[in-house]
């Protein structure tokens, strides 16, 4: 070896060396600047041992790939993994500490709302550095979300129980749902799936929505929701004619805003769909009558509420104009206004008269047409002929269905046809 080549390589080193003390003192220099770039650890933490045996209970693997759903409205979130048949077990479920908004998707930034949807998380998305934590990015908005030009950005799952549009969790819950998702990479996962639904997706509670503005979308989600209760596999999830479409066969390409191309469903689920769907519509046509039942009770007892309130407001204001109470309220807003002659007697109208006339009437335009004479005798007040001539002066609503207003009955959806 000469030693103009001992040389060379000694200087080669020496630039190496010098090379790497100057980016360590950048490195430092710029975590000083960003203390939140210094590795503490929060990242790298290990599975809990009870976590670790919970996984070896169902029959997976630390390293077996993770699936989770999110349920908005029980502030559920779920972990699943993949066990050895190549279906998925339920490993754990965290309660979701804060969410913003309510039910219902996100569609512009800035609404505060917590995404619903279909959505995967990468490597990339991750972040070991966040300010809440831990966390990782949902991906919103996805191709869905874009089809319909929804708008937003840094939605996450993620620690320190605050939300500002994301779904957050405690800080113990989210380093063991990020530990899950690091190992889940590390087996070789390339991406694991977040589905976040409004609710649990039960044929009672889509009745319970059927009048929701966002009742299709939440139909469309359902298929989805559905697609893994039977296969207990997170669906393959496409989207096209701004539409979901779970688990397609036989076609490539789809493009979120244009026409979906013609595709199948594997007949052996396709027949499951088909024979949950047919029992789900029973279900729903029966929570539906349910619930019809319930708000026309709960209605008519409003309305019969809001009747004896204003015949005890029109009962008073006889009471006081009789004299029986002159030191009442109503009676000192009364006092000073001399009453009017008492106007003659009128004929009795018949009863169907007097009582459309007493409906269609509210307690102020009574009072407003007619002053009760204070030293007329209760027997010719209007109050007393009111109550004399008609029996039952505000007929309490029923269920009579010739007074009900037809409504379209919303259904579940049929699904949608392999094209």
């Amino acid at each position: 070896m000469s030693q103009d080549y001992c040389v060379k390589k000694h200087h080669r080193h020496w630039v190496r060396n010098i090379a790497l003390v100057t980016t360590l003192m950048g490195s430092l220099a710029l975590s000083a600047c960003n203390p939140e770039l210094i590795e503490d650890g929060k990242a790298s933490q290990p599975l809990p041992i009870k976590l670790k045996h919970e996984i070896q209970k169902i029959g997976s693997t630390e390293g077996a790939p993770l699936y989770i759903r999110i349920f908005k409205e029980e502030a559920v979130l779920e972990a699943w993994k993949q066990t050895k048949d190549g279906t998925y077990a339920l490993l754990k479920s965290y309660p979701i500490c804060a969410y913003s908004g309510k039910i219902g998707p996100k569609k512009k930034e800035g609404d505060r709302q917590a995404p619903e949807g279909f959505y995967t998380i990468t490597p990339g998305q991750m972040n070991p550095h966040s300010s809440y934590y831990l966390s990782f990015n949902i991906g919103y908005p996805n191709k869905f979300d874009r089809s319909y030009g929804r708008t937003g950005k840094h939605l996450m799952v993620h620690g320190s129980c605050s939300s500002r549009g994301c779904y957050a969790m405690e800080d113990d819950q989210i380093a063991e749902i990020y530990a899950l998702g690091r190992e889940s990479f590390e087996g070789g996962q390339r991406s694991f799936a977040v589905h976040a639904f409004p609710f649990r997706m039960t044929p009672e509670n889509m009745a319970r929505v059927r009048n929701s503005d966002n009742f299709a979308f939440w139909q469309n989600l359902k298929n989805g929701y559905d697609h893994f209760q039977i296969t207990h596999v997170p669906p393959k999830v496409e989207v096209c004619n701004r539409t979901y479409v779970f688990d397609p066969q036989g076609a490539n390409h789809f493009n979120a805003s244009a026409p979906c191309p013609d595709y199948t469903l594997e007949p052996t689920l396709l027949a499951s769909l088909q024979k949950l769907r047919s029992q789900e519509n029973v279900r729903f046509s029966q929570a539906v009558q349910k619930q019809d039942a319930a708000d026309q009770k709960a209605e008519t007892k409003a309305n019969n509420q809001m009747l004896e309130a204003q015949l005890e407001v029109l009962q008073r204001k006889e009471r006081i104009a009789e004299g029986k109470n002159p030191d009442g309220f109503l009676a000192g807003l009364l006092k000073g206004n001399p009453a009017p002659a008492a106007a003659p007697a009128q004929p009795v109208a018949t009863q169907s008269t007097q009582t459309s006339t007493a409906q269609a009437e509210t307690p102020q335009t009574v009072t407003a047409q007619t002053q009760p004479n204070a030293g007329a005798p209760a027997s010719n007040s209007f109050f007393s002929k009111l109550g004399s001539a008609i029996s039952k002066p505000f007929k309490p609503l029923t269920g009579d269905s010739s007074q009900s207003t037809s409504k379209e009955t919303a259904t579940l959806t049929t699904l949608p046809q392999a094209r």
